[in-house]
């Protein structure tokens, strides 16, 4: 098993500090370098370079979806593995400015379109508290970044939980902002009404930091009152592998007992809402998306269309979605009812969290996926309570509603099984609610904290 060496903010700070900048990102680089049977790098810098700023010698990494001045931007796909767009996204021109120093960009399920990070073109993406488990996906190459400190925070994106889940899976914080709060252009995309950029660290307080220095506004204060948090038992508590309900149950418990106040509530039909119209809309926007950046590229990859790309796809679970979108299985009505669809999903959300009839609920809370990490390998199905269940599916039951309603949403470590695997609990809030989100999610770190 791979040493773990997660470590905070505060603690790279010190070791700066104590050493120099230069010295914590060569040590940054070389463990990078140690870790490489895990397969979290597509690339690294072979020096990183700091500025100066609040995040002055901080090591940071970036998954390979999101565009770098200095670096390709593969995607994690043959295609694009010459591809230099020549520019930062937002947050990492951002953070960039704020003094830190880039060490490599992280691998990631082919094209973000999984999260298992079992990626065919580039090898998978291993987890380190069990290499023969995955680490989530897609942004699993930045997880395994965090957990074993190589960085301390490293950049993803999340289209229907690929922040969270390889939180959950590698014991780390994973966030993913409001949909628009990071930037919506300079990633490779998948779907312009689900897709964010967003950060793994190892506390709430440096994920708020990261936030505030992308988008200029602060974590919100601490509700005046006791924490009012929303428990959808339907749906998002059920069919759980045993120990992670458990883990819920035990989590929900010392929330209570820090004086949170515990709602149960229902999101009418989240996950019937989602199932009409998730994948629709992913389809039909990654046929109009994916080719609009191609054509923002300065290289030869501008002249690339869907179907180049599609060409060298080599993950299977891949190749079967960018064909389906190819084949238009979502027809222009087709994508209009979805969005529709769409609106009734944000609307039960947004009936849940501010009831007419009670009180507002400052989030809602349940368990990030419904089982531990699989086995790298189960790409289709995996086992869960005695049965095969698709792997995909199951694993963004809980985070793939409201994903695709735009929402902002945290995954925080909560336990590990008796193996060690951890487990992770979400807070959810309605979109724009970030700040406020921050806040509330200090305070359940800090309950659940052992």
């Amino acid at each position: 098993m791979t040493s773990l060496q997660p470590a905070g903010l505060d603690r790279v700070r010190e070791r700066i500090a104590v050493t120099s900048a230069e010295e914590v990102i060569t040590d940054s680089l070389e463990r990078a370098r140690e870790i490489t049977e895990l397969g979290a790098f597509i690339a690294l810098a072979d020096r990183a370079e700091c500025g100066t700023g609040p995040l002055a010698g901080i090591p940071l990494a970036v998954k390979d979806n999101l565009d770098t001045r200095d670096f390709p931007t593969t995607g994690g796909t043959a295609a694009l593995e010459n591809s230099r767009p020549g520019r930062d996204h937002l947050a990492v021109g951002r953070l960039r400015a704020a003094g830190a120093a880039i060490v490599g960009k992280t691998n990631m399920h082919e094209l973000a379109l999984g999260i298992t990070s079992n990626n065919a073109a580039f090898g998978p993406v291993r987890n380190p508290h069990d290499p023969s488990r995955s680490p989530g996906g897609s942004s699993g190459g930045s997880a395994v970044a965090v957990a074993t400190g190589v960085v301390p925070v490293a950049l993803g994106t999340d289209t229907g939980g690929s922040m969270r889940v390889p939180a959950a899976h590698c014991g780390v914080v994973g966030w993913r902002p409001t949909v628009g709060r990071w930037g919506t252009d300079r990633t490779v995309p998948i779907s312009r009404t689900r897709d964010t950029a967003g950060v793994l660290a190892t506390t709430v307080a440096d994920v708020a930091l990261v936030d505030e220095l992308v988008t200029g506004d602060p974590a919100g204060d601490p509700p005046a009152r006791r924490l009012r948090l929303g428990v959808p038992r339907r749906g998002y508590f059920e069919d759980l592998h045993p120990e992670v309900a458990a883990c819920a149950e035990r989590s929900l418990d010392r929330l209570a007992d820090a004086g949170a106040e515990l709602v149960e509530v229902d999101v009418a039909g989240a996950h019937e809402l989602d199932a009409d119209c998730g994948f629709p809309i992913v389809f039909f926007e990654i046929a109009d998306d994916l080719p609009a950046y191609l054509a923002t590229l300065p290289g030869p990859e501008r002249q690339l269309t869907f179907a180049d790309v599609l060409a060298r796809v080599a993950s299977p679970d891949v190749r079967a979605a960018m064909e389906a979108a190819a084949g238009g299985v979502c027809t222009a009505e087709g994508y209009r009812q979805a969005m529709e669809t769409r609106d009734r999903l944000i609307a039960a959300y947004r009936a849940a969290l501010r009831p007419k009839d009670a009180d507002p609920l400052d989030a809602l809370v349940y368990p990030t996926v419904p089982l531990p990490a699989p086995p790298v390998g189960d790409d289709d199905t995996t086992e869960l309570n005695g049965r095969q269940v698709p792997v995909f599916l199951t694993t963004i039951r809980n985070t793939g509603p409201g994903s695709t309603a735009g929402m902002p949403a945290i995954s925080l470590p909560a336990g590990t099984t008796r193996t060690g695997l951890p487990i992770g609990i979400s807070l959810e809030a309605l979109p724009g609610d970030d700040a406020a989100l921050l806040a509330v999610a200090a305070q359940v770190e800090a309950a659940l904290r052992p």
